[in-house]
This record gives structure tokens, C-alpha cells and sequence, in this order.
């Protein structure tokens, strides 16, 4: 599929971040240049001028939206974490490909109240506009939502993150953010959303993220409680018997009540204190640590307000650990 005035920037799978990984992340608001980029089928640079977004399917008023028609809406900013939920290829292997930022756009419910969007819809379609092959696979980029969640108010057309308009790598000029939910389902360069009373049938949703049950395959949608540890890194210097602390964020679609650290490979644990979070935020935790020589695994684990919690490996949110030395 092409339209006038789109390119591709890159073609082909793709993944940037920071070197250090999650130990570069020691700011409450992650800087762009530390925020994962992550493309199944390259990157898109598409003119604002030519962007349009068309609005069909189960709705009374179908409508084709331009980024001055979106820039001319209320829009609201909401803070979440974002988090790509790893390979599809390799859905137990945690990548941890994880920030915090600030969403900027226009509610995805605005858009589909003023399309008169049918009680019969159950579900909703984003396209995005990339195309190419992944994993021998060729088709449109397209996911869907349930209505309850499409009609969520912090579900947003996004036109800006960290206060800054969207670049074309991060998926600009508007793109899909559905804050809580795995960044896959944060459709990029978005080009249609389509109302439906079914799921969508491309690859995107039946062959891809979707991960097994006891009782059938369940839609990576809903973030996992997870946690990671910024502080100390495996290049830190410490030293023996002077204190310091062990800090890192936890985050999930439901609010972290508790996080436990192991300074000893997981023999025993001790309760952090974790912050508050804001919007969909991740949280602070924090640990007093007076090291004594030698090596030491430090792990972490969290628990969500429902009591779901991590599971020591092979899963995506699987238990983070760091290996530190401290001399004697």
C-alpha cells in the first residue's frame, strides 16, 4: 500500500536503545534518545501535509480525518510507561525494552463519538501504513482493540511525546498509544481505524502475539507486573561495608503494591519501598544495602494490587536479576 508522500526510512526489522540498557534509565521521565524504537517492517517517514486518517466500518459517520483536523480537537496528555512486549518469534525470552514518557493527542473515543460508532461494533481496527514482510508474512500492520478498552479515555491518537511533536521513527505524525497495554498494540504511522463486531483475521492477531493458556491462547494486550533493577549495575564500584541502595521502576497495567529485593540470589527476600505512580506511570523502589565483599546476585520481584506477580523465568516479565562484585 502506498500513498503520496510517504517513504520508507528504513526497511526490514529493527531495534534501537541505549548500550547500558534498563541501568541507563535512572530518570523518572525517560529522554527520547533512551526510548527503545522497535519496527516489524521498517520505519515510515510520512509528510504531515498528505497524512490522512479514514474512519469506517460499523459507524454511522464515516470521516476522513487530516493532521490539521486532529491538531484542531481537545486533547489531553497522559503519563505511561511503554514497554514492547519482546519477539513474537520468542514470546517467553524477556527483552525489557522499557521508558516512561508523557503522551500527547486526542482521545480515541472523541474520534469514534463523532463517527457515531454503532452499538453493534465490539471491536476496533488500526491499521498502520508500513508495509513489507515479516517472519515470511506481507500484509498491513493491523491490530485491534476491545470496544471497552478503544473507548478507554486515556487511549489515545497520539501527535506528541515529552511535550515534542512525533518524529516519523516514533511513528508520527499520529500514531495509536493505548497506555497499559504492550507496545505492540500501539499501532504506528497510523492510516485507518476500521469498527467491527469481530476481531481482526490478519497475522498481526491470530499468528503473532498471542500467548498459550490452560484454556486456549490469550492476546498480548494487558502488561504483566514487572520489574527491573537500575542500581547497581554490573559495572558499578561498591564497597564492602559502606551503605548504598538498591533502586529500580516496577510497572504493570494495575498499580505495583508491593516489590521484594534479593541481595542473595534469590535465598531469601526483603521488602522494598515503592513510590506512587501517576497516570499509568512506572514506580520507584527503593532498598538500603550495606554490601559485605565478595559476589552477590541482586534480584527483584513485584506483585500487582490484584496479587499477580512475577515468575522467576522464562516468561517476558520474568524476575530480573544483576550479578555485582564488591571487593574486599
Amino acid at each position: 500500500m502506498t500513498r503520496t508522500g510517504m517513504h520508507m526510512i528504513k526497511k526490514g526489522f529493527s531495534f534501537q536503545g541505549p548500550a547500558e540498557g534498563v541501568h541507563a534509565l535512572n530518570s523518572w521521565i525517560t529522554p527520547e534518545d533512551d526510548l527503545f524504537l522497535v519496527t516489524h517492517m521498517g520505519f515510515l517517514n510520512i509528510d504531515p501535509d498528505h497524512w490522512h486518517l479514514d474512519v469506517d466500518g460499523l459507524v454511522g459517520n464515516a470521516m476522513r480525518l487530516r493532521l490539521s483536523d486532529l491538531q484542531a480537537m481537545p486533547q489531553r496528555e497522559y503519563m505511561s510507561f511503554h514497554e514492547c512486549a519482546g519477539s513474537p518469534l520468542a514470546p517467553t525470552v524477556a527483552k525489557r525494552r522499557i521508558g516512561n514518557v508523557v503522551w500527547k493527542g486526542v482521545p480515541l473515543s472523541l474520534v469514534l463519538e463523532r463517527a457515531k460508532i454503532s452499538t453493534d461494533a465490539s471491536y476496533v481496527w488500526t491499521s498502520g501504513l508500513e508495509c513489507g514482510e515479516y517472519a515470511e508474512i506481507e500484509e498491513a500492520y493491523q491490530k485491534d482493540l476491545p470496544i471497552e478498552k478503544a473507548l478507554a479515555e486515556e487511549v489515545l491518537l497520539a501527535l506528541e511525546i515529552n511535550g515534542r511533536p512525533l518524529t516519523p521513527e516514533r511513528g508520527g505524525p499520529v500514531r495509536l498509544v493505548v497506555p497499559g497495554w504492550y507496545g505492540t498494540n500501539s499501532v504506528k504511522w497510523v492510516g485507518s481505524i476500521t469498527a467491527a463486531n469481530r476481531r481482526a483475521s490478519g497475522a498481526y492477531t491470530t499468528r503473532f502475539y498471542n500467548d498459550p493458556t490452560p484454556s486456549g491462547v490469550k492476546p498480548v494486550w494487558s502488561v504483566a507486573p514487572e520489574s527491573v533493577i537500575v542500581s547497581p549495575s554490573p559495572s558499578d564500584l561498591l564497597l564492602a561495608d559502606v551503605p548504598t541502595k538498591i533502586w529500580g521502576w516496577a510497572w504493570g497495567d494495575l498499580e505495583i503494591s508491593t516489590v521484594e529485593v534479593s541481595v542473595d540470589g534469590g535465598g531469601s527476600w526483603q521488602r522494598a519501598t515503592v513510590g506512587p505512580r501517576e497516570d499509568r506511570s512506572w514506580q520507584r523502589f527503593e532498598l538500603p544495602w550495606t554490601p559485605a565483599s565478595g559476589q552477590h546476585v541482586v534480584l527483584c520481584r513485584c506483585t500487582n494490587k490484584v496479587g499477580e506477580g512475577q515468575p522467576p523465568s522464562a516468561a517476558r516479565n520474568a524476575v530480573h536479576s544483576v550479578q555485582v562484585q564488591v571487593p574486599a
